[in-house]
């Protein structure tokens, strides 16, 4: 999957910055412009999970994200690992050889949420 594939489909804009200026801070949306800024520190794969991320927060306002954060990051994370897992599953000729736990080990998806995610798109998706 590439970040000209990821994009086909939105009319977002994708620009870079100094990842050194935004140590804590890999990536974020602005609404107003349509843009997703990603830190110029990342790697091809991480800058595909945190595009994936950013076009989660698509659809949320900013007083929606103001009052209810976690949830927001929680949809963009689940938006992110639902397209990875889509894409993960495309290149498998048996979708019942998918290990969830090596998928997870690749993307370095850590929390409990992140497993719950996982296992709930598989379901979702097979």
């Amino acid at each position: 999957m590439t970040e000209k594939e990821i994009l086909k489909d939105h009319d977002i804009t994708v620009h870079t910055f100094n990842g050194d200026l935004l140590p804590d801070e890999v990536g974020f949306y602005d609404p107003i412009t349509k843009t997703a800024f990603i830190s110029d520190k990342l790697n091809k794969k991480e800058r595909i999970k945190v595009l994936l991320h950013e076009l989660g927060h698509l659809d949320h306002t900013t007083a929606e994200y103001t009052n209810a954060r976690v949830r927001c990051e929680n949809e963009a994370n689940r938006n992110m690992i639902h397209h990875l897992l889509k894409d993960a599953l495309s290149q498998l000729e048996n979708k019942a050889d998918f290990n969830y736990i090596k998928f997870m080990e690749y993307y370095h998806l850590t929390t409990v949420t992140d497993e719950i995610m996982v296992k709930e798109e598989y379901q979702a998706l097979v």
